[in-house]
This record gives structure tokens, C-alpha cells and sequence, in this order.
């Protein structure tokens, strides 16, 4: 065999080596890459773990210390060392929407009164057969509240036209109510019937806002409305010092336009708040012991008549047991938000009446 032919003959033998050598090399080099991939993946997923579990832990935290906070103020208000009315300077109050870091994360506890928003459930009352019934003012008191929640919709009126508010009135109040006839006439299950799929009308108290989107005329735009002004806490009738009927708006925590939605009669007709009412309540629960009512006025404190000679409907508390508390806890890349109502109406303990995690 000739010299060259030897020479080109290695010379491909060197390059299917070399091609051989290329490949392994690529072959190494997405192994490397994949198991660096695989390897990273698993880090993040450990540790995204690890901080959603002790994100979990500092937002269940948060939540004992709310409840801890509500049944210290009790105790002070037992004691008599702060007035037996709940206001904006309580404890549960001042220690309120307060970042506080802990081991690396950070932790924010609010705590609402239930009683600063209109409780529906208030309209109702319990007679002694157990029957739920619309109070005598409820469908008047809704009219005038549906519309001004109807005008107030960011919708063109046209849009609000849709919205009739003496019907959603007639409905709401038909949906709670123990009989199953409308108030107009007719069966109140005819409309649900033919839903898909068919239900029947609760009658008896709203157990969530979102309950109201069951209900024949609401939507999702007027629930959404209806959020900033109501509650349905408490469930049953009690628990402010008038007995069968729930507790009506706490004078001493709610926004101005939740004051907006008080109901009196100003001697000449049954009307809502005007602005001067709103502004004198405002003035007067920023005095020293706040509002109060007639059977407790402790020093400083500006009994209700002094505001509003007839009674106001449904009758105002200045004493409030529900509480919505809402943590959101953050650990690394992980956020984890409770919602709970509480109940603090217990001697020294609260009852947790709903959670949901976020």
C-alpha cells in the first residue's frame, strides 16, 4: 500500500475520532447542564417550601395574637380600666395594620369591628316559635338603602335602570324570611326553580355576602357594591343588650359612609342620615369616652339622644363581639393571607366562626 493512501486513511480514522470525541463531549455537557437545571429546580422547590411553612406558621401567629389582643381589651374593659365601648383607641384598634419583621419575614394583622358595617341580619326578628319575620321598619329601611346603592353603581343609567330597587328590597327580605310567599304574591321558590341548577330561598339569616348572589335581581357588580356598607355578622338576633334582633351599626368604629346608612325619624319623616348628622357623630365619638347609650354613659361620653332624639333603626351598638381579622405573612418569595371571624363574646377566650386561606 502507497504512503499516501496510509496517510489519507489515518487521516479519517483521526476524524471519526474526533467527531466521536465532539459528541461524547456534547453529550457530558447537556448531562451537566440538565442535572445543574434539575438540581437548581430542586433548591427553589425546597425552599419555596420551607418558606411556605413557616409563612404558614407566622400567619397562624398572627392570628393568635389578634385574638389575643381582642380578649385583653375584654379583660381592661371588665376591669374597668378602659370604658366598656369599643372604639378606635382600643387595644385591639391601636395595635392595628402594623408591619412587624420576624426571623427574616414580615408580618400585618388587622383587625375590623364587625359592628363599623350595616349587619343585614338585623332586619330580621325571632319570635318565640322560632319563625324569622322582616321588623316593621326592614322594607322601608331597605327601599331608601337600594336607592342610594343603585345611584351610586359606576354604571350608565341606563345600566342602573335594570336595577329596581323596591324589588331587590322585596327579594332580599323575602330570602331571609321563614314563609315561602312573596311579599307581592306568588311562590318565592318560582324563580330559583328554574335555575341550573334549580335551588330553594334560604329563609333564614345570611350565613356570607356571597349568599346574596343567590338571591333573584343580584349580581355580582351590586355584591361587590354592597361589601363596603354590610355584614352579615351577627348570624342570630342578640348579643348587643336588645333582645330578639341583631346588632345594628357601632356608632364609635364605622366609616362615614356606613354612618350615611343610619335610619331615624327627624320629626317629620323616616329618612336616612343627612350630612350634619354624619359630621356631629364624627365630632363627638372623637371626645374622650366617644358615644354611648342611654343605660351606660360613663364620664365624657356623649349619650346617643344627644345626636338623635328618635331612635335610630336598627338600634346602634357601642359594644362589639364580631371581629374580621385578616394577617397576610411574607417568607421569601411566599405570601400567605388568613381571613378569620371571631367571636370574643366568651369570658376570656374567642370562637373562630370562619377562615379562609389566601
Amino acid at each position: 500500500m502507497s504512503p499516501p493512501l496510509i496517510a489519507r486513511r489515518y487521516r479519517r480514522r483521526q476524524g471519526v475520532v474526533l467527531l466521536v470525541v465532539l459528541f461524547f463531549a456534547l453529550l457530558l455537557t447537556v448531562s451537566v447542564a440538565t442535572f445543574l437545571r434539575r438540581a437548581t429546580v430542586d433548591s427553589m422547590v425546597t425552599r419555596n417550601r420551607e418558606d411556605a411553612a413557616q409563612a404558614d406558621a407566622l400567619a397562624r401567629g398572627g392570628v393568635r395574637l389578634a385574638h389575643g389582643l381582642l380578649v385583653q381589651d375584654r379583660l381592661l374593659e371588665q376591669s374597668g380600666t378602659t370604658a366598656r365601648t369599643d372604639r378606635f383607641d382600643d387595644l385591639w384598634a391601636i395595635a392595628n395594620d402594623r408591619e412587624i419583621e420576624l426571623g427574616g419575614g414580615t408580618l400585618r394583622v388587622s383587625i375590623e369591628d364587625a359592628g363599623a358595617r350595616l349587619n343585614l341580619n338585623a332586619l330580621l326578628e325571632l319570635d318565640d316559635q322560632g319563625t324569622w319575620s322582616a321588623r316593621e321598619q326592614s322594607e322601608a329601611y331597605l327601599n331608601e338603602l337600594f336607592e342610594k346603592w343603585v345611584d351610586e353603581l359606576p354604571l350608565a343609567p341606563g345600566e342602573r335602570a335594570l336595577y329596581e330597587p323596591r324589588a331587590l328590597a322585596g327579594n332580599l327580605l323575602d330570602w331571609m324570611d321563614s314563609d315561602e310567599v312573596r311579599a307581592e304574591g306568588g311562590f318565592e321558590d318560582d324563580f330559583y326553580e328554574i335555575q341550573e341548577p334549580p335551588y330553594r330561598a334560604a329563609n333564614g339569616p345570611l350565613l356570607s355576602l356571597d349568599e346574596l348572589r343567590l338571591i333573584e335581581g343580584f349580581d355580582g357588580i351590586l355584591v361587590d357594591h354592597l361589601r363596603h356598607y354590610v355584614t352579615v355578622y351577627p348570624w342570630t338576633p342578640g348579643g348587643c343588650g336588645y333582645a330578639g334582633i341583631g346588632c345594628g351599626i357601632n356608632l364609635n368604629t364605622a366609616a362615614p359612609h356606613v354612618l350615611a346608612l343610619l335610619f331615624y325619624d327627624d320629626g317629620v319623616t323616616e329618612r336616612l342620615a343627612t350630612e350634619d348628622l354624619v359630621r356631629g357623630i364624627l365630632r363627638a365619638r372623637d371626645a374622650e369616652s366617644g358615644i354611648c347609650g342611654i343605660d351606660n354613659s360613663p364620664e365624657g361620653c356623649t349619650p346617643i339622644t344627644d345626636l338623635v332624639v328618635n331612635p335610630i333603626f336598627p338600634p346602634p351598638s357601642f359594644i362589639s363581639e364580631i371581629f374580621v381579622i385578616r394577617v397576610e405573612a411574607r417568607m421569601g418569595d411566599v405570601t400567605r393571607t388568613v381571613e378569620t371571624v371571631v367571636d370574643r363574646s366568651g369570658v376570656d377566650a374567642t370562637r373562630v366562626l370562619s377562615w379562609q386561606i389566601r
